[in-house]
């Protein structure tokens, strides 16, 4: 067999020139906004079913673009459609806003704030001094979807990032339901989610997901492992993930938060402490450091 030949400089302008010349419906949903003037600078995300791009719309707006991984076709739009529709009504200062959806050349994506700030992975194993502000900012986000009658779901530090002055937000609604609506098996980060999963959803679904990202955060690791608790070997109650061992008086009050986070994970999940019972702890360690932000200290 003969190497294939390489193609000749006319012949690649014509491959790069097949998407143009493909039938709309053929077209993924990226092709079609670069089509539309729409700049990709770089992806930012991806999921089963779409992906996150920081992008910039014709007009120079920087925004997380979310689109759907496949090409355009019946019922691939509605996640993101119902995304918009539980943001849009949701707003809060510490929750990611809706730019809104757009539609081009039957592609339809979901336009978020851009948020440059990287993600509170990034602040797990450090002094609590560090990330309180920002979990104090999550919490007030969860308590006030509660009171919205739907629970996010996901609460995972990859799911809460920064906007470019060290603002909390959380992020990608994408697993979120009404409180007492059927809950799916499964669906949710193993590691997140409670050995005894409920019939229906329920708020402490978040709170118990919340004192796990509070283990992860002090400890720099995930209580039970990556499978979560019901996966976990031992029955053992699991360790603290902070003491007070070698630290200042002013650490006491982050030590009691760690304290009433292992009983969050450890207590059965019908009498579990929710958010309510995190907040008072929560604020006294957030109040005991007072530091000013990330963005203030670099």
């Amino acid at each position: 067999m003969h190497p294939q030949a390489l193609p000749t400089g006319a012949e690649r302008d014509a491959e790069l020139d097949v998407s143009s010349r493909a039938p709309p419906h053929l077209l993924s949903a990226r092709t079609l906004f670069a089509d539309a003037g729409w700049r990709f600078l770089a992806r930012v995300g991806v999921g089963g079913s779409a992906e996150v791009w920081h992008a910039r719309d014709p007009s120079g707006r920087d925004v997380a673009l979310k689109l759907p991984c496949a090409v355009p076709r019946p019922g691939v739009f509605a996640p993101l459609a119902r995304e918009h529709e539980l943001l849009a009504c949701v707003r809060h200062p510490h929750i990611v806003a809706t730019r809104g959806l757009i539609e081009r050349g039957g592609a339809c994506a979901l336009a978020l704030e851009y948020l440059p700030g990287g993600d509170l992975v990034a602040l797990a194993g450090a002094h609590p001094s560090h990330w309180l502000t920002a979990a104090r900012e999550l919490h007030a986000a969860l308590e006030h979807l509660h009171a919205r009658g739907c629970a996010h779901r996901d609460v995972k530090a990859r799911n809460v990032l920064f906007d470019a002055h060290g603002r909390a937000r959380l992020i990608d609604f994408t697993s979120a339901l009404p409180i007492g609506a059927r809950a799916p098996s499964g669906g949710t980060t193993s590691a997140h989610r409670h050995a005894e999963q409920a019939a229906t959803v329920s708020a402490a679904d978040d709170a118990y997901a919340f004192a796990v990202l509070l283990y992860e955060l002090f400890a720099g690791r995930l209580p039970y492992g990556p499978a979560g608790r019901a996966a976990a070997r031992s029955s053992a109650p699991v360790s603290p993930p902070w003491s007070l061992a070698g630290r200042a008086p002013v650490d006491r009050a982050a030590a009691a938060l760690a304290d009433r986070v292992v009983e969050v994970l450890e207590a059965d999940a019908r009498t579990a402490p929710g958010l309510s019972e995190l907040a008072d702890v929560l604020e006294s360690a957030a109040a005991a450091y007072a530091r000013p932000r990330r963005s203030d200290r670099t």
